[in-house]
């Protein structure tokens, strides 16, 4: 099997960082010289900076999931990759219990990271593809 060299696209980070300092540089400098009055009618000129760190963070995350993909696609044992995928589904289903019990409130407070955080990581492995299964020839 020939390695291929995997090229890492860094588009998407260098527009982060734009997207960032344009919503830094927005409410920094150009949300103060809006008048209070249009700004409380205008809610989307305060939303500014909030959607474009939004944007940010999206393109960062869909950033790792092409580099992480594009390292562990055909690398991963289907002996591990069905476990792991098992357990991701299991914490979204956990956590899902742990906001709908109601016996504590210590488990409700952080089943909401819980679920965030492996609907988060579901997206991911998701985007990864397992080793092919060598298949056994017959003689």
């Amino acid at each position: 099997m020939v390695k291929k060299k995997i090229k890492i696209p860094f588009v998407l980070p260098l527009v982060s960082i734009f997207l960032a300092l344009a919503g830094w540089l927005y409410g920094k400098y150009y949300l103060v010289t809006i008048p209070e009055k249009t700004r409380i009618n205008n809610v989307i000129l305060i939303a500014v900076p909030f959607i474009c760190y939004f944007v940010g963070i999206l393109l960062i995350y869909i950033y790792l999931i092409n580099v992480f993909s594009k390292i562990l696609n055909h690398r991963i044992s289907p002996k591990i990759y069905k476990p792991i995928n098992f357990l991701i589904i299991a914490g979204i289903l956990g956590g899902i219990f742990m906001m709908l019990q109601p016996f504590t409130i210590v488990l409700y407070k952080i089943s909401f990271m819980v679920v965030l955080v492996s609907l988060l990581l579901f997206i991911f492995w998701s985007h990864v593809k397992p080793a092919p299964v060598p298949e056994e020839t017959e003689e």
